[in-house]
């Protein structure tokens, strides 16, 4: 008797396991989709991130997005050469084209271009006024990183038969008001991304994305740490990123959350870290202009409030990305993505 019922428990908990298992697995189904949270202050690159992984998944822009485009990438150009004209008269440097200084001033961007636009462009962009004022940028002013990017491809997009390339999308500049959303699925893996504006006036409408947040991917920009924000230049903006992300990670909504940290823009910040040492920002910085010290310090600076040995801590996947650059986003997501789904795993107890 006692080995009938020994042979029948086996059985039930044999069944039981199973059941289980199949419970985890449905349950895993029915949550499979991850929900991903795009979050960082300005001009951190978050919509270059959002634009890659359209990019990744259908391997080209759309027609509709090229064309759209066009327009905006003009725009960029017409109000960078703005900035720099109006920065310049602003520290007393001197222009020599001034007649083209007052067309381009005079420019709307509802103005069609014709050739006396782009010579003026033109000869502003080789103007040693112009040029001085563009190495002050960042130390006085602020100004897009794709600015030198645009107008060292001035002649091709000024043509009449131009047509936006791929890069030319990514380094275009359009602030992100609002929130934009979209599923993508790569390797296999379903997820849904949404993006929110990261200036101040736009965070009051990120916790209407807060709730039921698989990851929070939380975008930084390297070469902050010698700028200040757009809407307050008295506040620095690797320190205002630090704050940021400190408080993404303490905050309630994702304590089941794990977090992506992308330290953004690493091609900028390898050229700038040999001009400007990282302790213009940080007093305690004592690695000079070397690049991987400066990168050790700052992923320091934004863990160092991470309870990161507590087993029931939320794990951090730091990276170093340049979000202009689809190779290596596309590995930095893969990457990131493969870690939440061992992470899931886990949680369910599948792993």
């Amino acid at each position: 008797m006692g080995c009938i019922e020994s042979s029948t428990n086996t059985d039930e908990k044999r069944t039981n396991r199973k059941i289980e298992n199949n419970l985890k697995k449905i349950e895993i189904q029915n949550d499979s989709l991850i929900r991903i949270l795009l979050l960082g202050p300005g001009e951190s690159g978050k919509s270059t991130i959002f634009k890659q992984l359209k990019l990744i998944q259908d391997g080209e822009f759309q027609k509709n997005t090229l064309q759209s485009t066009m327009p905006i990438i003009r725009q960029n150009i017409i109000n960078q050469m703005k900035v720099l004209i109006q920065q310049a008269n602003k520290l007393l440097i001197p222009i020599q084209q001034q007649k083209a200084v007052e067309l381009i001033n005079k420019l709307s961007y509802l103005d069609e271009w014709d050739e006396a636009i782009i010579e003026a462009l033109t000869v502003l962009w080789n103007d040693p006024g112009i040029q001085k004022t563009l190495t002050l940028k960042d130390l006085k002013f602020h100004i897009f990183d794709s600015v030198e990017y645009f107008f060292n491809n001035l002649k091709r997009i000024s043509s009449q038969n131009y047509n936006p390339t791929n890069e030319d999308i990514l380094h275009c500049r359009v602030r992100t008001v609002g929130i934009n959303q979209a599923e993508f699925n790569i390797k296999k893996t379903s997820f849904i991304l949404t993006d929110v504006g990261g200036q101040r006036n736009e965070r009051k409408k990120w916790i209407h994305c807060f709730e039921n947040v698989t990851s929070v991917l939380f975008c930084s920009s390297l070469s902050g740490y010698c700028q200040t924000l757009i809407e307050d230049n008295s506040v620095n903006r690797m320190k205002e990123a630090i704050n940021l992300f400190t408080e993404i990670y303490q905050s309630p909504w994702f304590q089941k959350s794990s977090i992506m940290l992308f330290l953004n823009k690493k091609d900028i910040f390898e050229k700038k870290i040999k001009e400007i040492d990282l302790s213009t920002c940080f007093r305690d910085y004592s690695g000079g202009k070397n690049y991987e010290k400066a990168i050790e310090f700052i992923q320091d600076k934004f863990l160092k409030n991470c309870d990161m040995d507590s087993e029931s801590a939320r794990q951090v996947y730091p990276f170093v990305t340049c979000a202009v650059d689809t190779n290596n986003v596309q590995n930095v997501i893969e990457s990131a993505l493969d870690s939440i789904m061992r992470r899931r795993l886990k949680n369910f107890g599948m792993f």
